[in-house]
């Protein structure tokens, strides 16, 4: 596990340990951790990526970093705390440290489609074994099979470096 986040200049390393060195925080600190919402550049802000901007919260203790919705950072904090004092799910999504290894092997590929082996491990439960599943990628209109979280990421992973590259990838992998 993390270690915990005492200060906000440890919360703003780890912040650039995940987000990187050139990604600069507005950090707010409650009770149980240090909310953080990204600054964002002129040029971010021209191409409206403002709009629905999210936070990061760091848990003090845990040091585990979670995302959350684009609410006010001072509602996200106390939200929060009264999860973390209360016992409460937190209601965000763990993104540090990450909970699972995606791998990718690229099946096949035909003009449409394009279609990977989809190996998951969870990164915590090493008593778990990984998963195989199919993961089936229609290229135009683009769509993915199955739907759940975890292929979402793949899918959007893989189609992220086919636009990059111009080809789909035959294998990879990633932690989310």
């Amino acid at each position: 596990m993390a270690e915990p986040i005492l200060t906000e200049d440890q919360a703003r390393q780890s912040l650039a340990r995940w987000f990187g060195p050139d990604r600069d925080f507005m950090m707010m600190e409650t009770r149980h951790g240090w909310v953080g919402r990204a600054i964002l550049t002129d040029r971010e802000l021209e191409q409206g990526l403002g709009l629905g901007l999210g936070n990061y919260v760091l848990n003090k203790q845990t040091g585990v970093i979670t995302a959350h919705r684009s609410l006010p950072p001072k509602m996200i904090g106390e939200e929060f705390d009264q999860a973390i004092e209360t016992g409460r799910p937190i209601q965000g999504g763990q993104v540090y440290p990450p909970l699972h290894r995606i791998s990718l092997l690229q099946i096949s590929e035909d003009p449409n489609t394009v279609q990977y082996e989809m190996q998951v491990t969870a990164l915590e439960q090493t008593e778990n074994p990984s998963t195989t599943q199919q993961l089936t990628i229609t290229k135009n209109p683009y769509s993915f099979h199955p739907t759940d979280s975890l292929a979402a990421s793949a899918a959007s992973w893989a189609e992220a470096r086919s636009r990059a590259t111009g080809t789909w990838p035959t294998e990879g992998s990633f932690e989310q």
